[in-house]
């Protein structure tokens, strides 16, 4: 039979493209080994690129990026929320509009923000060697320190306060947040011996232990 006339042939398997470096990227991936959906990982090695291309296409040069079925999705939760509904079997995700308990809603709010300003400031500083005496830089290190102080604080009370689960947002997240901290330190964990203990105990999980952070070496020249 002829491949105009093929009607078995599989579609690609989904493909993560990011960095084994990025918390964004992990949590895509955490999702997907948790929910069953087996995805390629592509590494962009060069940040610095201002091509869409190298970026699977997002116009905001942003990672991560899941292709899948033909289509392209872009940012880690809407990555998320597709590989659930892309997922062999059904499982119990907690989202952020499951959560009726509003310092749960906080929570997610500042891990969010967290995360973004540790990319902030690892960029800024470690990359684009800006100086980190900078109000911008040093007003995201106060922020930070403040939000995961306030983390630490409602914890266990906010992680109680959340519906029966398989899987959350909130805790993945809060998870892959905390190891970056340990991974790229812009400031110190020692404080937040509550977000240190829960990211233990979530990282016994095959999918944190299958993820971890590295730096994804380039293909050697000619490869």
């Amino acid at each position: 039979m002829s491949d105009a006339h093929d009607t078995t042939r599989v579609s690609p398997a989904p493909r993560i493209t990011g960095r084994s470096s990025s918390h964004f990227t992990r949590l895509a991936r955490v999702f997907a080994q948790e929910l069953g959906v087996a995805c390629e990982f592509a590494p962009v090695y060069d940040l610095a690129s201002l091509e869409a291309r190298d970026y699977a296409g997002n116009p905001a040069l942003k990672l991560p990026v899941l292709t899948i079925d033909g289509a392209t999705v872009f940012g880690a939760e809407n990555i998320c929320r597709v590989l659930a509904e892309s997922a062999p079997e059904r499982r119990r995700v907690v989202w952020p509009e499951d959560v009726r308990e509003l310092q749960a809603r906080n929570a997610q709010e500042l891990v969010w923000h967290a995360m973004q300003a540790q990319v902030q400031l690892g960029f800024g500083t470690q990359i684009a060697h800006l100086p980190a005496d900078s109000i911008y830089f040093a007003k995201a290190a106060a922020g930070l320190r403040n939000a995961l102080a306030w983390l630490d604080e409602r914890l266990v009370a906010v992680i109680e306060a959340l519906p029966p689960r398989d899987l959350s947002l909130l805790e993945a997240s809060l998870f892959c947040l905390v190891e970056h901290l340990a991974f790229r330190t812009t400031v110190p964990l020692a404080p937040y011996g509550q977000l240190t203990a829960f990211a233990r105990e979530f990282g016994q999980r095959a999918s944190a232990r299958s993820t971890v952070y590295r730096f994804d070496a380039p293909p050697p020249a000619g490869e």
